[in-house]
């Protein structure tokens, strides 16, 4: 914690420093001796510049790569330590600081931001205004004067504004350092953004204003090269699509059409950029924008690089097409060295080339720790769109169960670093469809933490949480592998888990069907009827066979045979009528208080015998990330972020520096460097010392800059296509011991055409190429475990899931909500003892942003004393 604690001790200088430089940044620029005469030289201003503007930021983002982002495997042991306390005293509620108000859901820590962007704002209106007015009333008379410096101020607001924009969409930045994450920020930079037009608009209006004031209108917009009528002119351009770019990002037109909007985002803020520096291409302007510039563009290439070089280019596809959902499996470049570590709650953005060139945010669904060799995605699909990019995954990738291979690339991982919600001693989570991968991996990383240090404690204080989902389909239920039927069966999650599934609607084209006994399922419940005569679905991997000796580990190995499909039968209708949703669920033995977990305990036992499964040896292992050495795994792939990331950050900053030092025009008048000042000449030689002393360094730094990552990207690219090439291919398999059982192997493979893939179950093909892969692979051990997930696709076995229970009907916020409150969750003990409450309660929202609005609306309206916190599904 002490390591931790010191690297955000350094983000913090460096933020209050950057903070205090912007304050004071007025009075050294305009108001110092000389002001703006020496603004176009090289002298102490540029010392200023790079000391208290530049460094700053930069020293304070590598900081946080190296101590918090990647330092995110500390704070999570910190956390994860906390769902299992000797003593629930110990336990304390969400700080003051991540607490969201009762109104409109907002956090403290985003309000506090609010409150620093908006004095920012206001000091960079106001100090020109108090500045220059009271001399100005005097040369130009008072109206003159207002209108003149209203405008300067309210450009000056706006070039502020503009720098602050950047900052505030970094996945990964100083901001994080101090408990920020991107999507904590995203509301602010929509709303930096329209300060940024607003301030714009009245710096239009008031100079507009100020020449035809002073009857000039003509003489300051036309193409004249000897007025300032052209760089006006290039600002209406830049105003013009500067609210092109604010009509494009209105929520309205950003759902709607989101590649409309990405587009014309990137379009018009290049314009908007251009043509600002064009209208006012004075060196002053990279103070506000060059620091954000700098971090947005190693926060665009470096992530993207660091994936190049993990992952394999191919992703696994397969969809269901009953339950719309289409699954990606994601691969380690070679399938031997683990991807760096991440989180519960984290997300990645994946684009598959064949459908287009936009990234898409997506939850990882899988546990890291359970399969460091692969990311899972779960991706609902929602076909009523047709035009939407999920709508095309669901049509490349095959409908019929079987996986299939597909270009895609990676960007990521992100995602909150400080996972402070363990300590917690109630969680309740409502979630709705595809959000629930949003806590998968939330609460495997619970059980296995629970079920290694359980025997440390003699009575221990375990974390409690309420899992409510809802879903549209029953085969929806069967789509996420294992998952469901293990939190509702395993003893590791039945102890303090309590898991209540509702089905909305009936399963497409298929009625239910009739069951001639008329009786229910287990103790009520809707269950998933499997024939006896199904025979488990036959695994067909996309990667190279297992060697012989693998089956020592205690894993077989499915052999390739004709099997049938199994059908899935419907729940029974007299237990589960569609139109009452009576049907009982487990949530009749999650009730809250003191004494409940004896009752799960003894409810999940009954279950567990029912169906055969009375063991945790049934189920999977599920080892902690500590076991898994996930703090030397962060470290190693933290030092090749961080040399990246130093070189696409200096190499253009020495570049930058170098370029303002150099005398461009040479001797004039027997001077050298004679832009000294632009009040000496005319206004063309007044344009040709802006553009060479102010434009051409910043130019040459983003320039280089681009030129870089773009470079570095393609040499990852083209170096992981040359590892899975058929002749890299074959030259590691001479060099490497292989397994006799799979010597001898097929190097044929498909072309991929539009629409189509690789078949990754094809049975005429060896399949040591399929995913391109370099040679048959040893499993290696890792933490005392063989990878064996690594070497997998997703698990569906039909003996592990016909009996997950759920509820036919629509959720009932409400109705959970006042039945928690009974329970005395979520309240003060009606004799005005101590809190019933204890350590806190936490409630998460997941799902579509009307879902999480609604869960908030019902919190409010119940006036329940929790912690509300919406989750999306990715920001």
């Amino acid at each position: 914690m002490a390591k931790t604690q010191y690297f955000k001790t350094l983000a913090w200088a460096g933020l209050i420093v950057l903070f205090v430089a912007v304050v004071i940044d007025f009075e050294v620029t305009w108001k110092s001796k000389g002001g703006i005469r020496n603004i176009l030289t090289y002298n102490v201003r540029d010392a200023f510049f790079l000391s208290l503007f530049v460094l700053p930021a930069v020293l304070s983002h590598l900081v946080t790569i190296w101590g918090h982002y990647y330092r995110a495997d500390s704070h999570f042991q910190e956390s994860i330590v906390k769902v299992l306390m000797e003593n629930a005293k110990d336990r304390k509620r969400v700080s003051i600081w991540e607490r969201h108000d009762p109104w409109i859901g907002f956090s403290t820590k985003y309000w506090i931001m609010v409150l620093i962007s908006v004095f920012f704002n206001v000091i960079w209106f106001v100090q020109p205004l108090v500045a220059y007015i009271p001399s100005g009333t005097r040369r130009l008379g008072r109206t003159g004067a207002i209108y003149a410096y209203v405008a300067f101020g309210t450009g000056y607001a706006a070039m502020g504004a503009c720098g602050m924009l950047l900052l505030l969409v970094l996945r990964r930045s100083m901001f994080q350092a101090i408990g920020y994450t991107y999507a904590d920020l995203l509301p602010l930079h929509r709303w930096m953004g329209v300060a940024f037009v607003v301030w714009s608009t009245i710096h239009t209006i008031f100079y507009t204003a100020y020449y035809i004031h002073f009857d000039a209108f003509w003489d300051a917009f036309n193409f004249d090269g000897n007025t300032r009528g052209p760089q006006n002119m290039i600002a209406l351009v830049a105003y013009a699509a500067l609210c092109v770019l604010g009509i494009t990002a209105i929520p309205q037109v950003r759902r709607r059409a989101y590649l409309f909007f990405i587009t014309m985002h990137r379009v018009m803020t290049v314009i908007t950029f251009v043509g600002t520096l064009m209208h006012y291409p004075y060196y002053i302007i990279w103070y506000y924008c060059l620091p954000s510039m700098c971090l947005y563009l190693a926060d665009r290439f470096i992530p993207k690089m660091m994936q190049e070089l993990a992952l394999a280019p191919e992703v696994v596809c397969s969809f269901d097409k009953e339950a719309d959902i289409a699954t990606v499996v994601i691969m380690s470049r070679n399938r031997l060295e683990p991807l760096k570590p991440y989180y519960p709650g984290d997300y990645i953005n994946l684009q598959i080339p064949e459908l287009s060139t936009i990234y898409h945010p997506f939850t990882i669904g899988s546990y890291w720790a359970e399969d460091p060799y692969s990311m899972t995605l779960y991706i609902r699909t929602f076909q009523e769109n047709e035009s939407s990019w999920t709508h095309g995954i669901a049509k490349l990738c095959p409908g019929d169960g079987s996986r299939i291979l597909v270009k895609g690339r990676v960007d990521g991982v992100f995602g909150d670093r400080d996972h402070d919600y363990f300590s917690n001693e109630v969680i309740v989570i409502f979630a709705a469809g595809a959000a629930i991968t949003t806590f998968m991996s939330l609460l495997k990383s619970m059980a296995a933490q629970i079920d290694a240090t359980s025997n440390q404690f003699a009575s221990p204080s375990v974390t409690h949480v309420h899992l409510i989902c809802t879903f549209r389909y029953e085969s929806e239920l069967y789509a996420y592998g294992d998952f469901l039927h293990r939190i509702t069966h395993d003893p590791r999650f039945t102890t303090w888990l309590c898991t209540t599934l509702y089905v909305s609607r009936p399963d497409k084209d298929k009625p239910p069907t009739v069951c001639s006994s008329g009786q229910c399922g287990h103790e009520g419940l809707c269950e998933r009827v499997v024939p006896e005569t199904a025979q488990p679905v036959p695994l067909a991997y996309p990667f190279p066979r297992r060697p012989a000796n693998y089956g020592a580990a205690g894993v077989t190995e499915t052999k390739d045979k004709e099997y049938k499909k199994p059908e899935r039968a419907r729940p029974f209708p007299g237990c589960c009528p569609e139109s009452t949703g009576s049907c009982s669920s487990n949530s009749t033995v999650c009730g809250g208080g003191e004494s409940s977990a004896g009752t799960r305990v003894a409810s999940a036992a009954s279950l567990e015998t029912t169906h055969g499964l009375s063991r945790k040896s049934d189920y999977d292992p599920l080892p902690t990330f500590l076991e898994m050495s996930s703090a030397t795994l962060a470290t190693v792939h933290a030092k090749k972020d961080l040399v990246a990331t130093t070189l696409i950050l200096f190499v253009p900053l020495v570049v930058f520096a170098w370029s303002r030092s150099i005398v461009w025009d040479g001797v004039r008048d027997g001077q050298e460097r004679w832009c000294r000042t632009t009040f000496n000449f005319d206004q063309r030689w007044t344009n040709h010392c802006l553009w060479a002393y102010a434009l051409m360094p910043g130019v040459f730094h983003l320039a280089l800059a681009m030129v870089m990552g773009y470079a570095g990207l393609w040499a990852v690219r083209s170096s992981n296509l040359l590892h899975s090439s058929p002749s890299y291919s074959s030259s590691r398999k001479a060099s490497s011991a292989v397994s006799s059982s799979a010597a001898s192997v097929s190097s044929s493979s498909s072309s991929m055409g539009k629409g189509k893939g690789l078949d990754a179950s094809r049975s005429d093909l060896e399949t040591d190429t399929l995913l391109s892969a370099s040679s048959v692979l040893q499993p290696r051990r890792l933490g005392g475990l063989y990878p064996e997930a690594a070497l997998s696709v997703v698990l569906t076995d039909p003996s592990k899931q016909h009996t997950i229970p759920f509820k036919r009907g629509r959720i009932q916020v409400h109705y959970h909500i006042q039945e928690l409150k009974m329970a005395g969750i979520g309240r003060e003990d009606s004799l005005g003892g101590a809190s019933r409450r204890k350590g806190g309660v936490l409630v998460f929202g997941g799902g579509p942003e009307a879902f999480v609005e609604m869960i908030g609306e019902s919190c409010k309206k119940a006036e329940w004393d929790v912690d509300f916190c919406a989750e999306t599904w990715a920001p």
